[in-house]
């Protein structure tokens, strides 16, 4: 599983970097192009900040890379579990609102929703990752997934 995780942002973090508004300039893209590949970005941002919250989940402190960070260039450094949760939390209020409605977004691609129960899950173990509770904003974001009407309990 730990191989995984780092697998997964390690194509994660090669995605952004190629993805980065300055490559595609550089490729030619066109106008509707550069905001599907936008999309994937940030699609890929959420599927890395998955694999940081399995980082944090099952090995505490763990390396930390990123987009910036090239592969093999050096021994990346561990980041404490409540960095790392920070980071994540960071990282997916940012594309919320930049990913798919719920409702409309293709099977099998990350959408708000995702990002709504990802922060759910977080903020519910909250206290365990960094010594402090976060029951309230648990509440909140899964209440934003229920009464976002796009999903139903079977």
């Amino acid at each position: 599983m730990y191989y995984r995780i780092y697998y997964q942002i390690t194509l994660c973090n090669e995605f952004i970097w190629q993805a980065r508004d300055e490559k595609m300039a550089e490729r030619g893209f066109s106008q509707a192009d550069i905001e599907r590949i936008r999309t994937y970005r940030n699609e890929a941002r959420f599927l890395r900040a998955l694999s940081y919250y399995h980082a944090i989940d099952l090995f505490g402190n763990v390396p930390f890379v990123d987009e910036n960070d090239r592969v093999g260039a050096f021994q990346p450094d561990r980041i404490d579990r409540a960095s790392l949760f920070a980071y994540v939390e960071s990282e997916l209020k940012s594309i919320e609102g930049e990913l798919l409605a719920p409702g409309v977004v293709p099977y099998g691609r990350a959408s708000q929703s995702a990002v709504q129960t990802l922060l759910a899950k977080m903020y519910l173990n909250a206290e365990v990752y960094t010594g402090t509770a976060r029951y309230s904003d648990c509440k909140t974001y899964c209440e934003k997934v229920i009464n976002s009407g796009a999903h139903q309990l079977d």
